[in-house]
């Protein structure tokens, strides 16, 4: 089997690693747009403490404690100045998404796959001729690449501008924190991923950063902004922002099929969530262990991607059941912000009580694959 992965994410780079572990004599090969170097992000959260918890791409890694993970066991809400502080009933690991992926490009590159840098991905022609199997896994930005009709994405933007930032402010809590002031309502996501950062996301409505003037100011003025907004959990501490990072719009990118002809979707590419569920991670893994699984155990590769096609679709429509359900909360926000500290908590908790469990689907799946 001649298998070419697209993009040195964590979706194809974790599929890529185990699927030569079950296979040595395949050869996989990996093209990535960027640089080594070009990784964007700052933390991500991830399930349970590896290696004891196989939806964690640590779980994988020879030596995750080299990573410094930070591992999370309460959850507070910040609303008009008040902290609740509970239990996340489970173990969150946050780790710097650059550290992760290249931990996982050293995992590949020592398997024997070769990894090509500053490579766009050729016409799909071109990949037919040539590859037995091509796995899309260059997150939304695969839209560049034109696939078959059968693949042709739903895409679909969220009302909140929102922004990544890192800062040297340390978040022992997984922190959710709400404040307003003369524009309007911001909103912060925060969490500790290594002994000296935090991921920092704010978002707030489209109103809102308007009235703030955002887009008019410059990356730095626009980050001091924020900070001001936050000083009570920032103090002296600034926000970091990266190249290509700047505020957008949530896209929520889907599809009716993982897979079609010799082409397969993994990661964000197949399925895009909100962030505010904080499971694109985990999702991209256990979608790469599914399709081992599926490629390793049937014979004829055209019937494993239909049947990676009818176990991946329902379970990434059920998470961007649970995604979408968050975001709308979140873009709503303004509805409830005279609630109380407690209200408002409780209102958030029931934003995802009426769809099905996301985690014992995750849990069915991952049992699939992994033999259990």
């Amino acid at each position: 089997m001649n298998i070419l992965v697209i993009g040195a994410g964590p979706a194809g780079l974790l599929f890529a690693s185990q699927m030569k572990q079950a296979q040595p004599a395949w050869n996989i090969s990996i093209t990535e747009k960027n640089t080594p170097e070009e990784v964007l992000g700052w933390g991500v959260v991830l399930p349970g403490r590896p290696p004891r918890h196989p939806a964690n791409p640590l779980s994988y890694l020879d030596q995750p404690e080299r990573l410094n993970p930070q591992f999370l066991e309460e959850f507070k809400l910040v609303h008009h100045d008040q902290p609740n502080l509970m239990s996340t009933g489970v173990t969150l690991c946050g780790v710097g998404r650059q550290a992760l992926v290249q931990a996982l490009r050293a995992k590949c590159v020592a398997a024997g796959i070769a990894i090509r840098y500053e490579t766009p991905p050729a016409d799909t022609a071109q990949l037919e001729a040539e590859y037995d199997l091509v796995v899309v896994s260059n997150g939304v930005n695969y839209k560049s690449l034109e696939l078959t009709p059968a693949l042709a994405p739903h895409i679909d933007f969220g009302r909140n501008k929102y922004i990544w930032y890192g800062t040297t402010q340390l978040f022992d809590q997984m922190n959710l924190v709400f404040r307003s002031n003369a524009h309007g309502i911001f909103i912060g996501h925060a969490y500790k991923y290594s002994d000296t950062m935090s991921t920092f996301i704010v978002e707030c409505s489209e109103e809102t950063y308007a009235k703030a003037g955002l887009e008019a100011l410059s990356e730095r003025d626009a980050a001091a902004y924020v900070a001001k907004t936050f000083k009570a959990e920032l103090g002296e501490h600034e926000l970091l922002s990266q190249p290509g990072q700047g505020w957008r719009n949530f896209m929520t990118l889907s599809h009716d099929r993982a897979c079609d002809g010799k082409f397969v979707l993994l990661g964000d590419a197949l399925q895009s969530g909100h962030f505010s569920i904080g499971h694109g991670t985990t999702m991209a893994v256990v979608a790469a262990l599914l399709l081992v699984k599926i490629l390793d155990t049937e014979a004829d590769t055209a019937a494993a991607l239909d049947s990676f096609n009818a176990r991946a679709v329902p379970l990434m429509q059920l998470f961007k059941d649970h995604a979408n359900s968050s975001r709308l909360w979140f873009e709503s926000v303004g509805e409830r912000i005279g609630l109380s500290n407690a209200e408002l908590t409780a209102s958030f908790d029931a934003r995802r009580k009426d769809l099905p469990s996301l985690q014992e689907a995750l849990m069915a799946s991952l049992g699939y694959a992994l033999g259990r």
